[in-house]
């Protein structure tokens, strides 16, 4: 008897128990699926470890107890086939739909197994190898088939619903499982089922269920993408809960300075010890949540005082306190109904602003806001301001950036904080963002700006456009219309614009700029900014966070980090603009830094076109 693979196998698996019930985990129902495909292959593997005792010492023990043993092996292997049926569909479903396609899939295997059990199996029993066989054994390979072919076909005809991580580890694992039973078919005296199906369980937990994913390594938060998984298992059970947004101070809480880690690694630990607190780091926030609300309001003051005393609070944002988190839809919806809030109500707070029902009602009054968009559309309140950007290397202004701004019927500005997220949640961003572009047009076109030195105008693209097939088509429209040279005109994307159509941005730009336009990658530094991006977008422009020009002043790490950005955009043939630049210190620092152009208050606010140009004269 040899069952030396078989017990690496089941110590892999062991392993696996240990570490994942010794985390902390979200609770999500992925998860639950996970622990139960990890327990039953467990079970599967225990059994065929005892299923080769029993044939070892065949002669000493009762036939049918060796018999039986074999039988639930062999049975176990069905449920491991059926659990990851169920496995790969987690992400097909809602939570409710996926238990009932589960207790179904169940009844299959039940009915199955129940099947194998009546069947004759026999032992074969060797110096050379011990292996089963028979009518019992056969019927096992023909159910398993049949459960392996509908993975397969799962994955292959919903791969577009299925998280491709999941399918990855899915398939590796599948593909494992068929190459060791096709070599134990053929060759009996090579039990390796087991141990593959061990090792792929270890590739799904690497690949798609390690806890440790779901963290922020630092300091110990679950991270963005935990954020969202956490949350989609709230809306989608309806439950009631509440939620704390700290927004922290400058980009230092990106650049991890030790302060500002030490008090995320409080926070945590604070958490630790409440089942129900979850703390979260999503981009430069802390996000809390938990279903208890008094709970949630002591840590939350508790917390706020820690960052407090270090000097980590953004003083002009206080905390955003949300008492009916179950009020709205999705998360995106929250996030929206959290910057309407941080935009409208919260600066007038102390250090904690409670967004109650109060709050919510007139979030809910956002069709207003959209009507007095559509409004300043159709009656041309629409405006464009200028915001000058300084050239280092030609020392004076050649160029700009477009914002836009609507000019409420009593003359006063609508804020763009208030008025942008609704349009980019109900799609008037498209009308508003072509309204700008033309207005710039229209600007380049008949004005002297071109011969007072002006290069290019940025003019942004929202997520919207970037996901528009036609963007392409309908910015060309535009520009063709007024007669001007496209390179004259800088499109301005952010990393975000292209997480969920990144193919169709990419062929839009490169229509672009084979038109003659060029790009620039706007709020670098900002959240999660992957330097792929970079490599992979055909942008010529960089252009540095708000934040993390702040942050080149305050912190070494954020310094270095800044340094290493100028070196790897240079090296690539990249221009860079500092953002948010107030002071001559700073003017000063981003020039010695052989930053490329210079955009802030230092030099100017954004200003009225007519405005703009006479700045540019003077």
């Amino acid at each position: 008897m040899n069952i030396q693979i078989q017990s690496y196998g089941l110590f892999i698996l062991a392993l696996l128990f240990i570490f994942y019930k010794s985390s902390r985990t979200l609770q999500l129902y992925s998860e639950k699926v996970f622990r139960r495909t990890l327990y039953i292959s467990i079970i599967s593997l225990s059994l065929d470890i005892l299923s080769l005792v029993g044939i070892e010492f065949m002669e000493k023990l009762p036939m049918l107890a060796v018999v039986t043993v074999c039988k639930l092996y062999i049975m176990s292997l069905l449920w491991e086939a059926v659990s990851a049926l169920s496995y790969i569909m987690t992400d097909l479903f809602t939570e409710k739909k996926h238990i009932r396609l589960t207790r179904i899939l169940g009844l299959i295997g039940l009915v199955q197994s129940i099947i194998v059990a009546a069947l004759p199996i026999y032992i074969h029993k060797s110096p050379d190898a011990y292996y089963t066989y028979g009518l019992a054994v056969m019927v096992v390979y023909v159910f398993a088939i049949i459960h392996i072919l509908s993975i397969i076909a799962v994955i292959f005809i919903c791969r577009k619903k299925i998280s491709k991580r999941r399918r990855f580890a899915v398939g590796l694992w599948i593909s494992l499982w068929i190459a060791a039973a096709t070599i134990q078919y053929l060759n009996n005296s090579l039990l390796i089922v087991g141990f593959a199906s061990a090792v792929g369980m270890l590739i799904i937990f690497v690949i798609m269920e390690n806890p440790e994913s779901y963290r922020d390594r630092r300091t110990g938060c679950f991270n963005s993408y935990a954020l969202s998984e956490f949350s989609h298992r709230l809306f989608e059970r309806k439950t009631k809960f509440c939620l704390l947004e700290i927004r922290l101070k400058g980009a230092e809480s990106r650049e991890n300075d030790d302060s500002t880690e030490n008090a995320l690694k409080k926070a945590v630990s604070l958490a630790a010890a409440h089942k129900e607190l979850f703390v979260f780091r999503n981009l430069n926030n802390i996000i809390i949540i938990s279903e208890n609300v008094e709970l949630l309001k002591k840590f939350g003051d508790e917390l706020l005082d820690i960052f407090d005393n270090l000097g980590k609070l953004r003083k002009s944002q206080p905390a955003v306190f949300v008492e009916h988190g179950e009020e709205f839809n999705q998360m995106a919806e929250l996030f929206q109904f959290l910057s309407f809030v941080n935009n409208s109500f919260a600066k007038n707070a102390d250090k904690m602003y409670i967004a109650d029902d109060t709050a919510i009602n007139k979030y809910r009054e956002r069709p207003l806001i959209e009507q007095e968009i559509n409004n300043a559309l159709s009656e041309d309140r629409v405006e464009v301001f200028l915001q000058p950007i300084y050239s280092n290397a030609e020392q004076k202004f050649t160029s700009a950036e477009a914002l836009v701004r609507i000019r409420k019927t009593d003359g006063s500005l609508l804020s763009p904080g208030i008025f942008i997220p609704f349009a980019e949640s109900n799609g008037q961003i498209v009308r508003l963002g072509e309204r700008v572009f033309e207005k710039v047009c229209e600007f380049l076109k008949n004005t002297n700006a071109v011969s007072l030195g002006i290069h290019y105008v940025e003019v942004n693209l929202s997520v919207v456009q970037c996901e528009m097939e036609d963007l392409a088509d309908r910015l060309i429209a535009i520009i063709d219309k007024y007669g001007i040279d496209a390179s004259l005109i800088n499109l301005e994307i952010t990393e975000s614009a292209s997480v969920t159509s990144r193919a169709v941005l990419l062929k839009n730009m490169q229509k672009l700029i084979d038109y003659g336009f060029t790009f620039s990658l706007d709020d670098f530094g900002k959240g999660e900014s992957n330097l792929m991006y970079v490599v992979e977008m055909p942008v010529s422009i960089i252009k540095l966070d708000y934040d993390m020009s702040k942050a080149f002043f305050s912190s070494p790490k954020a310094k270095q980090v800044v340094r290493a950005v100028v070196s790897m955009a240079h090296g690539m043939k990249l221009k860079l603009v500092a953002e948010g630049i107030e002071t001559a210190e700073e003017i000063d620092g981003m020039f010695k830094e052989n930053i490329d152009y210079i955009q802030g208050y230092y030099y100017s606010k954004p200003l009225p076109m007519k405005d703009f140009l006479a700045f540019i004269e003077r």
